[in-house]
């Protein structure tokens, strides 16, 4: 067992600020962008960062909720929480189940750990347990969060905001992987890629033009994270907040997600070029078509000038650019693409294999996240996903209708955007989203939710009760009680 230089700075930290819960999930968002080293390391596993912040954090909560500490909106994130309890614990109880019921009658491919070259008959394997942890720990985050969150002391927008400064070091992080990788530049690999459990690609060449993966295994991942940064950004500049730095953040996520070459980081974009307008109408404000014109002609004209002086300073980029433009556009004959695509046409066809049960969690691996998703928990865990996320998306658009530009508005606005980013690039190629950040997302999206209707249901009290003032002084003790613990 070994401690690298990650979880040297993590575990002192941790127990320092094991008492400020709220500290934790901003060290988690910063942890998250280091998927690809290791808190630990056991054996041949690594223990990811973000699990120790989100592993004290879940902690000191359930410690205070054992003592009797409760959340002002525990019932209404329960209530948009639960058809995701329903499909984990279906899930958990399939990864047990489906192994042995078709064992020895399916063929799957393996997790990415295993050294087997193809496909396996299905039998019950590690992968099964070790996969189960993660979502388990990944839920139990997104919910006790979701309702801690819910605590008026608590400013869920500064966590927002440290979202987007993630999205700032993993810009730093590809400039700085791009200056080694070009001109030499000292760059701690030892610091960014300590995990043993992942294969790091990061000497990828596009012809000349090196690919940039920062801190992530691979140049997908990395374009996967700032795509989720990308479409916060967008989204909420042309709503018209006012956040430090973000209109400079969407340039300057687009040039690190171009260093990438990451056909999914492209494809991604482009679905979210399409799906711009959609969402605009949906929210029902037209005045934002003149806000995306005026963002889409200040981003042309900064590009154009980029472009300009690349060209000048340095003309043998354009023979390198149309190189990787056309590497992009041929991906479908690479041979990476084919194995990709036939991973995602075997693993669908185990969906009819199995009666529409899938093989269990853990048990088979895909390459992008529906077929992933169909093969494992079946299509009874898929509907169950896509009730949850239309609940979701259907209280996020009531919520952020019932109530004027701020703080919670703006945390519906910017998760829900960051969550979708994310959400189509792995449906594009990538089998999981078990990251913790991203369940740290969708537990601040909840708990606005949640703030959101707690503020409608004391205002109708104000208006409609009598003994309003009574109520409030009683729910005005609850929050001291809640400060002070």
């Amino acid at each position: 067992m070994t401690v690298p230089i990650v979880g040297m700075i993590l575990f002192p930290l941790c127990l320092l600020l094991w008492t400020r819960p709220v500290a934790m999930l901003h060290i988690l968002l910063f942890a998250g962008v280091l998927p690809a080293a290791a808190a630990l390391v056991i054996g041949g596993l690594g223990v990811q960062p973000a699990m120790l912040p989100a592993l004290a954090f879940i902690s000191f909560v359930l410690l205070q909720w054992i003592m009797g500490v409760r959340y002002p909106g525990d019932r209404t994130v329960m209530a948009l929480c639960f058809p995701f309890i329903l499909v984990v614990i279906w899930t958990v109880i399939g990864s047990l189940i489906m192994p042995r019921l078709f064992m020895n009658q399916v063929m799957v491919w393996p997790q990415k750990g295993d050294t087997v070259g193809g496909r396996v008959l299905l039998s019950p394997n590690f992968g099964n347990i070790s996969q189960d942890i993660y979502l388990i720990i990944n839920t139990a985050l997104m919910v006790i969060a979701a309702r801690f969150l819910t605590r008026t002391d608590v400013s869920i927008e500064k966590l927002y905001r440290s979202f987007l400064l993630s999205g700032w070091c993993v810009v730093i992080i590809c400039a700085w992987q791009f200056a080694h990788r070009v001109a030499g530049l000292p760059y701690p690999d030892i610091f960014f890629y300590s995990n043993p459990g992942w294969a790091v690609l990061n000497t990828q060449m596009a012809g000349p033009v090196p690919r940039i993966n920062a801190s992530f295994s691979e140049p997908a991942a990395c374009a996967t994270f700032l795509s989720q940064i990308l479409f916060s950004c967008v989204w909420i500049v042309l709503q018209g907040y006012s956040v430090a730095w973000a209109k400079w953040l969407i340039p300057a996520s687009a040039l690190a997600l171009a260093s990438t070459t990451s056909t999914t980081g492209f494809a991604t974009m482009a679905v979210g070029v399409c799906l711009l307008p959609v969402a605009i109408m949906l929210t029902g404000v037209t005045q934002l078509m003149g806000n995306m014109m005026r963002l889409a002609i200040g981003g042309a004209a900064v590009v154009g000038c980029g472009v300009l002086v690349l060209v000048t300073v340095a003309p043998q980029i354009v023979p390198a650019a149309q190189l990787v433009y056309q590497s992009t556009t041929e991906k479908q004959q690479s041979q990476s693409y084919q194995d990709r695509s036939q991973a995602d046409r075997d693993s669908m066809a185990l969906v009819g294999e199995t009666y529409g049960l899938g093989v269990g969690w853990g048990s088979n691996r895909a390459s992008s996240l529906i077929p992933s998703l169909l093969s494992t928990i079946g299509i009874i865990g898929g509907i169950g996903l896509l009730i949850f996320d239309g609940m979701l998306l259907r209280a996020a658009m009531q919520a952020r209708r019932s109530v004027p530009p701020g703080p919670d508005r703006l945390v519906i606005d910017g998760t829900l955007s960051a969550l979708t980013g994310g959400i189509i690039a792995a449906c594009i190629s990538s089998p999981t989203l078990g990251l913790l950040d991203f369940y740290l997302l969708i537990a601040m999206l909840v708990s606005a939710i949640a703030r959101v209707a707690l503020q409608q249901r004391e205002a109708g009290v104000r208006i409609n009760s009598p003994v309003a003032p009574d109520i409030f002084m009683e729910r005005e003790v609850q929050r001291n009680l809640l400060r002070n613990s």
